[in-house]
């Protein structure tokens, strides 16, 4: 009984499909690259494509209240940061009566 090919999509290369040649294929700098390429390629295009906002659920009251959060980043909700919960500071130096 002949031995099939093995196909790796992300080198694009054709082998006999022994343990062997799939193993030694596997652990090759070769395939490790291509893999590591075709996952960073995926994730750069995930991050243009998300159609769901961030945090669509609102700001997690109990982050807000005491400012920890038991779930952390695992929350559904927003943490702000240090800075959002702080008022912003003025747009302009000009005194606030405007005097003429």
């Amino acid at each position: 009984m002949p031995l099939g090919k093995y196909y790796c999509d992300y080198c694009d290369k054709q082998f006999q499909d022994t343990p062997a040649a799939r193993k030694r294929h596997l652990q090759g700098l070769q395939h490790l690259r291509a893999k590591a390429q075709w996952f960073h390629s995926q994730n750069a295009q995930d991050l243009y494509q998300t159609s769901v906002p961030p945090f669509s659920k609102g700001v997690c009251n109990r982050f807000l209240n005491t400012g920890f959060c038991q779930y952390g980043d695992n929350c559904k909700y927003f943490h702000p940061n240090n800075d959002s919960r702080t008022p912003n500071p003025p747009l302009s130096t000009a005194p606030a009566g405007g005097g003429i």
